[in-house]
């Protein structure tokens, strides 16, 4: 995930000539209400492997790779694709839904990070001997990032939540590859 983001992000940054937020994979790929009602929903996939400047992925980036190499672990590369997706297309859900009737521009990866702080939080709940470090790790950055968005404009805490709310079913659904083994017991 965190390759195909830089990935993107270096392509319009050296094609833009540095001014990347005005790249053509974001202007391609960003939610924009109105043209995702004219028919084009890969936006709400798209979104989410863009960024608007180097400090926008570098914070994404870094809460990825924090949160992603637990959950990756305990639940399976597999079953962390479908938690990072479910989370991802939720949080484009929300952000498109909440901001239909104008045409504010949303993208970035953090709906589907806050899903993957969710699945951790989960974890807590499935792993009963590691609850508290979990919980208080996944909680700490969900407060912090909904309070980001709560202070600043510009930020799509409507994204934050459907990309947390859909983190958490996915996660709640699925058996962690490795739960038994984290619990002390043989896995099967």
């Amino acid at each position: 995930m965190l390759a195909a983001c830089w990935l993107a992000f270096a392509f319009d940054f050296f094609v833009t000539g540095g001014r990347q937020e005005m790249g053509p994979l974001v202007a391609a790929g960003q939610i924009v209400p109105s043209l995702i009602q004219g028919g084009q929903w890969w936006r709400l996939i798209t979104s989410g492997f863009l960024h608007y400047g180097i400090l926008h992925i570098a914070f994404n980036s870094y809460a990825l790779f924090q949160v992603g190499i637990l959950v990756e672990y305990v639940y399976g590369s597999a079953r962390f694709f479908v938690i990072y997706f479910v989370a991802l297309i939720a949080g484009g859900l929300a952000a498109y839904y909440s901001t239909i009737g104008s045409d504010n521009a949303t993208a970035g990866a953090s709906g589907a990070i806050m899903g993957v702080f969710g699945a951790m939080g989960v974890l807590g709940f499935k792993i009963p001997h590691a609850r508290t470090a979990l919980l208080q790790s996944a909680i700490f950055p969900i407060v912090l990032t909904l309070g980001n968005g709560l202070l600043n404009t510009g930020i799509s805490n409507a994204g934050h939540i459907g990309g947390l709310i859909g983190g958490v079913l996915a996660a709640v659904v699925m058996t962690p590859a490795r739960a038994a083994m984290l619990r002390g017991q043989n896995e099967a």
